[in-house]
């Protein structure tokens, strides 16, 4: 079997069905049929990596990463997606590794 290079518009495709809430089953059945569910997930990851290692974080990112934490420490099981809101344009992931390296 060979590995074929992903394209933007597939990268496209994974991140809309990962934004509307779908399993790696489902973006990979209804998105990317010839792309396994794990094949999905490897390549969301790597997506990830490389996009937060791109961006640097500001002063002000890190002190509204701060309140946002507090703010949301008791809904703790949701609480990363909703401090990533309060951020707008970071990842849950992006604030939760973050907030471990301040």
């Amino acid at each position: 079997q060979t590995r074929t290079p992903w394209s933007a518009e597939e990268d496209y495709l994974l991140k809309q069905g990962y934004s509307q809430g779908l399993s790696w089953a489902m973006i990979s059945s209804t998105y990317l049929p010839h792309r396994s569910r794990g094949c999905c997930w490897g390549r969301f990851k790597t997506l990830q990596t490389k996009s937060s290692e791109k961006k640097a974080w500001s002063d002000v990112e890190d002190r509204l990463l701060t309140i946002s934490i507090k703010k949301h420490a008791r809904l703790f099981k949701q609480a990363w997606k909703s401090v990533a809101h309060d951020l707008n344009n970071r990842d849950w992931r992006e604030c939760e590794l973050r907030s471990a390296r301040m």
